[in-house]
Order: structure tokens, then sequence, then C-alpha cells
């Protein structure tokens, strides 16, 4: 608890600090991006510096994650670890849009400026959305995967199959470094610890420069996304976070025979966690959406993003108010909450052999067209939904706008836990004589005789 009370209190005084000093430091960013943009060859779509840093932004964008969220799942067998960074990503998001509604920040193209714009964003823009997200999403990531933190199953020991037989207990008590650890995963490869993560972090720093370059975010803004990712970070790995919630999605996965007096004080209990910070960031909205000189500074936006012609089409955007689109996102929050109810209350959906499958089959082709399909409709549901919440001429109370997110959300969890399980029940056999089935040595000797 001390590290959480210290580690709060250093990122609140940082945030202050923004808060109060950020946009001395504007015209300093602003000559920052001027300069990359006159160097590299801005503008030029075939371009190298600018297909390159193009390639990181969208690498950093919730799109991309989103699709890597969807095959993670499919791939994964240990699901814990998937669910875990699905949660830390909704707390990140969440992070983010209560701390724009905290700095209320403009982006460098609301302003008077002579940074070129090549994409046109809404909402306040400290912290930077692309720095936060992806730095939490790809060190949780990239410890899965160089880890085998996904590949626990019955068949498949994934990490302990892999470590020393007298270091198998130091690992499963947490008592085996990152860096021994990886050196007995790879014995023989080429980099080691550090150097991964050096590229990590390298990878991490291109992809938040990427956001100034496209003049998108101050260079503050980028920095104080970086600051509150690590604050997250130091919670998940240092705090006993990660620990905590491994054990929320246990519980959730392995006692769904659990009397329903019983489960619905588990339910309580985690929902009042998760509605706590909810509550506080709609006292917030109220306090921002009645503050006269913000939504003064706000009209001022409006007409210079007018005078953009990469944000001419998208000036209806303006309709909603920049504190609606925040509550709107922090509405992110639920998402865990959902999965641990669908967890809970779905008895026998959740088990990862139903996700052994085969793809190059008549019912895998099948499969992945339906899985396809329904991808296809939450997206365009999603895009439906925000085309008709943006809509100049619609002016929608926010309470409806809340329900109808955490519908979305609660619709996102069921298709992760619930209808995914089910249709690979569906599709799971497959049928013989499949013209797309591999036929092996041994079943041809058996047709034969």
């Amino acid at each position: 608890m001390q590290k959480i009370i210290l580690s709060t209190l250093l990122l609140c005084v940082l945030i202050l600090l923004d808060y109060i000093y950020g946009e001395q430091t504007f015209t300093l960013s602003n000559s920052i991006t001027e300069y990359m943009q006159k160097q590299f060859d801005y503008g030029n779509e075939n371009g190298l510096v600018e297909s390159f840093l193009l390639i990181f932004y969208y690498l950093g964008g919730r799109q991309f994650m989103g699709l890597l969220f969807i095959i993670l799942w499919l791939k994964s067998g240990l699901k814990e670890q998937i669910l875990k960074l699905i949660t830390m990503y909704s707390i990140t998001a969440f992070f983010d849009h209560f701390a724009k509604l905290i700095l209320i920040q403009p982006r460098p193209f609301y302003e008077e400026t002579d940074v070129r714009l090549d994409f046109c964003q809404k909402g306040y823009g400290d912290p930077c959305d692309n720095s936060l997200r992806s730095i939490v999403f790809y060190v949780i990531l990239s410890e899965t995967l160089l880890f085998k933190k996904y590949k626990v199953q019955q068949n498949d020991l994934g990490v302990l199959s892999s470590i020393n037989q007298n270091q198998k207990f130091q690992y499963q008590y947490k008592l085996l470094s990152n860096n021994d650890l990886f050196t007995q995963l790879y014995p023989n490869s080429m980099f080691s610890y550090n150097q991964y993560k050096f590229m990590l972090a390298t990878f991490l720093f291109i992809t938040g420069i990427s956001n100034s370059y496209f003049g998108l975010n101050f260079l503050s803004q980028i920095i104080m996304g970086w600051i509150i990712g690590g604050y997250i970070l130091y919670i998940y790995y240092f705090c006993d976070f990660e620990k905590y919630l491994e054990r929320l999605f246990l519980q959730a996965i392995h006692n769904q025979q659990d009397q329903i007096n019983k489960k619905l004080g588990h339910v309580v209990k985690i929902a009042i966690q998760f509605a706590f910070p909810f509550f506080i960031s709609i006292i917030l909205y109220i306090f921002r959406i009645y503050d006269d000189e913000l939504i003064l500074k706000q009209q001022q936006w409006s007409q210079l993003l007018q005078s953009h012609s990469k944000c001419q089409n998208q000036t209806y955007n303006f309709n909603i108010s920049f504190e609606k689109q925040e509550m709107i996102g922090m509405c992110v929050i639920f998402l865990p909450f959902y999965l641990y109810l669908c967890c809970y209350f779905t008895p026998g959906q959740y088990k990862p052999e139903l996700y052994n499958h085969l793809n190059l089959t008549l019912k895998g082709f099948v499969r992945v067209l339906i899985l396809l399909g329904l991808l296809l409709l939450q997206m365009s549901i999603h895009i439906l939904l925000r085309n008709f919440v943006m809509n100049k001429n619609i002016d929608i109370n926010i309470t409806y706008l809340i329900i109808g997110k955490l519908i979305l959300e609660l619709q996102f969890s069921l298709f992760f836990i619930t209808l995914l399980p089910v249709l690979y029940k569906l599709c799971k056999a497959d049928i013989d004589g499949d013209f797309l089935r591999k036929i092996n040595q041994i079943e041809m000797q058996e047709m034969e005789l």
C-alpha cells in the first residue's frame, strides 16, 4: 500500500506541474515539430521517413491493438493472461480519458501555428493516446510472448517445459528474475534480455514521436503519456496488481458452480471497485461542462479547426463536446467487470481445449468466415453508433450515450467469453473426406487396408 500511495502522489505532482506549466512548452514543441517536418519528407506519401513513422503511428493505434486482442484470444491456451492484458488496456484507456478531463490541453492544430497536419483528431490532447496506451499494452504483450505466458495447456507446459528442473520452484514462486528466465528459455539467442528491452523502448519512443511529427500532440503530452503509462505498469508489476487480477479471473473461471448468493456477493464487491472511479469521473465531467472559460476556448478551437483542409469533412465532430467524448470513453472501465461476469456465469464455456482446432478444413474455413462476419458486425455497430452520436443535427443526452456504450462493452464481453466458445463447439469436429483436410500417412495406410 505504501508503494501505491507514494507513486500516486508523485504522479499527482507531475500532473499538477503539467497543468500549470504545460502550455509554456508548446512553443518549443512546435519548433521541434516544424524542424522535423522540414528536414524529412513530410507530405510525401512515398517518402521513407513518412512511411516509416506512419507504420509506427498505426501500430500504436487502438484499432491495431483490438485486432491483436482477437488473435491472442484465439491462439492463447492461457486465457487468464489475455484477460489481464485486456483489463490493463481498459484501465489505461480510462486513465487516458480521465487525465484529459483534468489537464484540458489542446492539440497543436487547435491553435495558430505553422505545424502542418496530416490527420484530424478531436478531443483534448494531453496525454497522448498512442504513447500512453502503447507503452502499457506492448510491455505486457512483449512479456506475454517472450516468456510464453500464453502457451500453458495440458499438452504444452510452456515455460515449465523449457526451464531447468531445479529452477521450476523458483519460477512458480516468482523468485526467478526475468533476466534469468530469459536465459533459461533462450540459451542460444543472439540477443540478451537487456537488448530486447532496448528494442522495445526504441519502438515505444518512435510510436510516441510519430504523433508529434504528424502534428497531433505536443511533446509534453507525449511525455505525460509515457509517465502515466509507467505509473500503471509500476502498479501492475510492483504493487501486486497482476496477482490480484490473476486471482480474480481464476476465481471466476474455476468457481462457476458457486451458490448464487455467493456469486452475487462477489459481483457486487467487484462492481463497487470499478464503479467508484467512474463515479469520480462523472463529478469531474459535471465540473467541466459548466466551465464558461473552457467553453469559450472550445469555440475558438472549433474555428481554427475549420481552417485545416484535413478537418473540413470532420467539423461535425465538434457538435459533441470534448467532455462528452471523454466521458463516453471512460465507460471502458467496465469492460473488465463484464469479462469477469461472463466468466463467472457461463459454466462450461471457458475451456481452453475448445480453442484447439484446425483451420485448413471445411469446417475450419466456415468457422473463419463466421468469425470474420461477427467481427465485421461488431465494428459496423461501433461505426454506426459513432456516426449517429456525432451527427450535427442530433443532440443526445449524456445518460443515453453512457448506457449505449455500456451495452456495447457488454456485447464485446459476451462475444469473447460466450459466442466464440459456442462457435468453436459447433465447428469442432472435422468432416471425413474434407477436401481441405491434409491426410497423414497413417490414415492413408488405414484407408488402403
